[in-house]
């Protein structure tokens, strides 16, 4: 499948302030600068979607390479399959947090990242008038491993989901 991307963030004291991903497949590129709006291919700017109720939501998720990862992302997917619209794995979560910014996604969740794989996301999201959490519902930070990110809208009732799963 093409959906390969790369994701780049820059930090300054431990503040993401700018993030790209570039999309080659659909010649697509995004682009954040913190107070400055989500866009694009430069110009076009971009907002997250307006599901207001999880059941309208279309989630995605990850699930990395690991027992404990895997028993969380099948927790995950137990309780939310009855509760939303529909979840999908695309195998790329700089696509999917893309994807999120602009409102082609709802959400996406993932139980063990690297920052280098979600730092650009963050930005994207926040920019575009989501929200970029841990499972606490803690603002983001660098060091961070389990990650939601959702419209806004959602993300309190993902977040609970998650939380009465054993998902934390």
């Amino acid at each position: 499948m093409p959906l390969c991307m790369p994701s780049v963030a820059v930090a300054h004291k431990g503040t993401v302030v700018a993030g790209v991903i570039y999309d080659p497949h659909r010649d697509e590129l995004f682009t954040a600068i913190k107070g400055g709006g989500a866009f694009i291919n430069e110009a076009t700017p971009i907002v997250v979607g307006n599901q207001k109720i999880l059941g309208d939501a279309v989630i995605a998720m990850g699930s990395p390479p690991g027992a404990e990862s895997l028993t969380m992302s099948l927790k995950g997917v137990n309780a939310l399959m009855p509760k939303c619209r529909t979840i999908r794995m695309l195998g790329s979560a700089a696509l999917m947090l893309a994807w999120v910014a602009c409102g082609r996604l709802t959400a996406y969740w993932e139980y063990d990242l690297s920052s280098w794989d979600i730092a650009a996301g963050a930005l994207l999201i926040s920019e575009a008038g989501g929200k970029f959490t841990n499972f606490q519902d803690e603002e983001f930070d660098l060091r961070e491993r389990k990650i939601c990110a959702t419209n806004g809208c959602i993300h309190d009732e993902l977040l609970s989901v998650l939380n009465d799963a054993g998902v934390n």
